[in-house]
């Protein structure tokens, strides 16, 4: 079964194919470890790396804790090309243009399927603070599905890498504080094959009031058909 990073790089390759944007470095934080991020609205620029190539792109990310989020994917003029809803479960493909939207269970895709990637976002922005007291180094943790993680702390406090059982890592770099919150500026996932995505957050708002629209896709009108049809933009 492949692991949560080759099925998130896979999902990124799938969806993403335009241009990708840099984003200028932001002042050092003054925020240490402490409250956790509820909600989260980025613009996003993406590249990733693989055995097959590089690519990247850019869209709009809100994300509202434990489950739910929205991925707008923009092309370079800033029009939406298809717009990526996750509750729970639940995935949502909208394609503007074509006035037609893919929706199903990602538990009901196949294991190799790309979409099922996007569930894994929840543990991508999970980052569980150090104990109160504790200095820097690598801890395990025992995640919420049973399986045991590697977590590392720099002397803040603050999350600089994770990995899994399936060789999956992510590492968190350049925090600041948003709202009282230290959140990094940019998120970069590797599985064991060596394939990479690397996120990067551009003036991101933290715990800030999250519209229950946006999080919802607007249907009406619209040709729903099986999520087991998509096969990307």
């Amino acid at each position: 079964m492949p692991s949560l990073a080759a099925r998130f790089i896979a999902s990124t390759v799938l969806i993403f194919s335009l241009s990708a944007c840099a984003a200028a470095p932001r002042p050092v934080p003054s925020a240490g470890p402490g409250r956790a991020v509820e909600t989260l609205q980025s613009e996003v620029s993406l590249s990733v790396k693989s055995a097959a190539g590089s690519m990247g792109g850019r869209g709009y990310l809100i994300f509202k804790s434990p489950d739910r989020f929205h991925l707008a994917v923009l092309s370079p003029l800033g029009f939406t090309l298809m717009d990526l809803f996750v509750s729970g479960d639940v995935i949502t493909c909208l394609i503007p243009s074509k006035q037609a939207a893919y929706q199903g269970r990602a538990s009901d895709l196949p294991d190799r399927n790309a979409l099922r990637g996007w569930g894994m976002m929840r543990w991508v922005v999970d980052t569980p603070r150090a104990e109160e007291g504790t200095g820097p180094g690598t801890r395990e943790y025992l995640a919420a599905d049973g399986r045991k993680e590697l977590l590392s702390y720099d002397d803040r406090g603050l999350l600089v890498c994770k990995s899994n059982e399936d060789g999956d890592r992510v590492a968190y770099a350049e925090y600041h504080d948003r709202n009282g919150v230290a959140f990094p500026h940019t998120i970069e996932m590797s599985d064991r094959q060596g394939n990479t995505v690397k996120i990067v957050f551009d003036e991101p708002e933290v715990n800030q009031p999250v519209e229950e629209s946006v999080l919802v896709p607007a249907l009406e009108g619209v040709e729903v058909r099986p999520l087991t049809e998509f096969r990307g933009l």
